[in-house]
């Protein structure tokens, strides 16, 4: 598909959503309340997987990488997303490093433009009179639509809205500068130790519903949340 295409497409699924095509996009809660079945899960995996997703005839399941950042987190699972709603698969899917492949692409792009789409980026750049990026803007930009500092980055030098130097010099000390402009830090790191292995979505009501309906033991209950990394829930 043609990038113009995929641009088109994550607008459409905004506009399908309710979500106009400026506003910052919280997408796990809104994605937990659109997508009916849907299970996303937090684990540890190795640096190089960012995340995997699989899909049936009824279920959506998805896998995030927890030891990066809640901004890569973002991005990962707007990239899974475009796999699970707009490719036709079969099994797993592993997304890794390598974006040489034409649906890897795809998915990027699809993401980059579903959180933070053409004129939004237009928009926040009149809005806020900005003529010559610098890190101070950028760290600006990313807290408002939570997207990591290496989206922000890549999109801007896509674009040609900073130089190839600028790029490699505003890589650095983002958590540094976050603090000093009062932000909090969270977009750039990992999830808390509590929830490197965590779950949310369907998983949880569809025991708890068919627990209530004793179609599963108490045994059964009980171990289907602690298989899915929600002990919290049985235990105090």
């Amino acid at each position: 598909m043609l990038k113009n295409d995929i641009d088109d497409l994550a607008l459409k699924q905004r506009r399908k959503w309710g979500i106009d095509s400026y506003s910052p996009l919280n997408i796990f809660s809104i994605c937990l309340d659109k997508i009916n079945n849907l299970t996303i899960q937090w684990l540890e995996m190795d640096q190089f997987i960012s995340g995997c997703c699989s899909k049936n005839s009824t279920d959506y399941l998805v896998l995030i990488n927890s030891t990066h950042s809640k901004g890569r987190q973002t991005f990962t699972f707007a990239h899974e997303l475009y796999h699970l709603l707009h490719e036709k698969s079969d099994g797993w899917i592993v997304c890794t490093d390598n974006i040489n492949i034409e649906s890897e692409i795809n998915a990027n792009n699809f993401a980059s433009s579903l959180l933070m789409p053409d004129c939004a980026l237009s928009d926040y750049i009149y809005r806020n009179n900005i003529i010559n990026w610098d890190l101070k803007d950028m760290i600006k930009c990313e807290q408002f639509f939570q997207i990591s500092h290496s989206h922000l980055l890549n999109r801007l030098r896509k674009e040609d809205l900073i130089s190839l130097d600028e790029f490699k010099k505003f890589k650095l000390n983002v958590i540094k500068n976050s603090k000093k402009l009062g932000f909090d830090t969270e977009l750039y790191e990992p999830s808390p130790s509590n929830k490197h292995f965590y779950s949310l979505g369907s998983i949880i009501p569809l025991t708890e519903e068919v627990f209530s309906k004793n179609k599963i033991s108490k045994g059964m209950h009980d171990e289907i949340f602690i298989r899915n990394y929600r002990a919290d829930i049985i235990y105090k």
